[in-house]
């Protein structure tokens, strides 16, 4: 991987950003299967450039590909295959998804292992093989692991509260950790009491289950690693490095709950506040290699239209959302905040934030009015509708990839993909998507 200059903190957002770009399009640190997949990665990675730079037409509309259950299915490999020990043939079907289809990046692997979620006894998810039939997405299971009358707790001490409250209770299997000292009095006082606890055996118990899932998760990761590598050599450049998130779903995803947190809008509003705030303290900028991509993909779950108003949104969720987004962008980094749901009445605020300096991903959002808005200003992408694209004909998908880039690739800065990942989708709907788009989104 390139070195960043030594002169780096001294770049301005911009600069950075440039030097980020361009290492990634170049591709240098690739090693590549051969010379025409070198050239076809700088070929679809510079239309990813010219569509976020906004400063350059890109030479056709990029047209994104996306993970999901669809990849590994029409290859016969269920999704419990992905969880488990089958993860080779997954690998496989992916690698010839890439291959068949030629979307403009890779499509996101998601390999995880149930064996190890199992043991740590995980609540908040349902997953193929656990919960679930075996050719099923996972699912998440929201509670409330942090209770109402604990803001203070959390506040006062995150780390602790985390260790000896929220893991114990998401992590069935690992309550000793309950019985942990309180490191944060403990540690720091003159004596040793604080390692007395790690002669419990329930204590020893949930530390051993800790090693051995992490033992577990070593070879779905190495393998994961190992098929993106692969399919990045084959030419397809990675879209997204890394994740992000808002704070404010953060708190409500995985400490409160959907339900906890709409209450407490109402029951102790500034607790949520000082809780987002903690959050956007914690959470640190991603560290991301000079070449690897600099886009970010941040799923937002409880900003959109249906979940709060617009006064919420702009109180709550808003302000430590932005300055997440804008922490990214200081460092060079192009946050991707995936818009899931509908954002027609959030548009404006968008605008708040630096040209050319983000990518708008939009699921339900009125696509028209979001060119409207953030033409020329950010890049946007999305959203054939994976109900048309799991549902349509192959005319219907085309139909709507015309208008998608007759009116959002208007003077470039669109990107254009299904609204979310590929799970329940047909073999001639997917192709339609990308082939039709790849032939009629030809700047001239």
């Amino acid at each position: 991987m390139p070195e960043k200059p030594e002169n780096w903190s001294s770049l301005s957002a911009e600069e950075k950003r440039k030097i980020r770009m361009d290492a990634w399009v170049s591709g240098n640190h690739i090693q590549f299967e051969n010379p025409e997949a070198k050239s076809k990665y700088q070929e679809r990675a510079s239309l990813f450039k010219d569509a976020l730079e906004l400063k350059k037409i890109p030479a056709r509309v990029p047209v994104a590909g996306l993970g999901g259950a669809f990849i590994y299915r029409r290859a016969g490999v269920p999704q419990k295959a992905t969880m488990y020990d089958r993860w080779p043939e997954a690998v496989e079907a992916a690698v010839q998804f890439h291959r068949d289809f030629e979307p403009d990046s890779s499509a996101a692997l998601f390999m995880m292992s149930g064996s190890s979620m199992e043991l740590l006894g995980q609540t908040n998810m349902k997953w193929a093989g656990c919960g679930l039939p075996d050719d099923v997405q996972y699912q998440f299971v929201e509670q409330e692991y942090m209770k109402a009358d604990e803001y203070p707790d959390f506040l006062c001490d995150p780390s602790n509260f985390v260790l000896r409250r929220f893991l114990p209770r998401m992590y069935g299997n690992l309550t000793g950790l309950e019985k942990l000292t309180h490191f944060g009095s403990d540690g720091i006082q003159i004596g040793t009491r604080f390692i007395f606890p790690f002669l419990d055996p329930e204590v020893q118990k949930a530390l051993d289950i800790m090693k051995k899932a992490a033992e577990q998760s070593l070879y779905p990761l190495k393998i994961t690693m190992e098929a993106s590598a692969r399919i990045q050599a084959m030419g397809f450049p990675r879209l997204s490095t890394g994740f992000g998130a808002a704070p404010f779903d953060v708190l409500g995803d995985t400490l409160r709950g959907t339900r906890g947190i709409m209450m407490d809008l109402y029951r102790c509003p500034e607790k949520v506040l000082a809780a987002s705030e903690k959050i956007l303290e914690l959470i640190p900028v991603p560290d991301v290699p000079l070449g690897e991509s600099p886009i970010i993909l941040m799923p937002l779950h409880k900003g959109d239209d249906t979940h709060i108003s617009r006064k919420q949104f702009e109180k709550f969720y808003w302000p430590t959302f932005k300055q997440t987004m804008l922490d990214m962008i200081d460092e060079g980094l192009i946050p991707a905040p995936f818009a899931e749901g509908t954002y027609d009445q959030r548009l404006d605020y968008l605008t708040e934030l630096p040209e050319a300096s983000v990518l708008w991903f939009f699921d339900r959002t009125d696509m028209h009015k979001a060119k409207d808005a953030l033409g020329g200003h950010s890049c946007i992408m999305g959203n054939v509708p994976i109900t048309l694209i799991a549902t349509g004909t192959a005319e219907q998908v085309k139909n709507c990839c015309r208008d998608l880039i007759d009116y959002c690739g208007k003077d470039g800065g669109y990107i254009l993909c299904s609204g979310t990942q590929l799970d329940d989708a047909k073999e001639e709907t997917v192709r339609a998507m990308i082939d039709f788009s790849k032939e009629y989104g030809v700047y001239t």
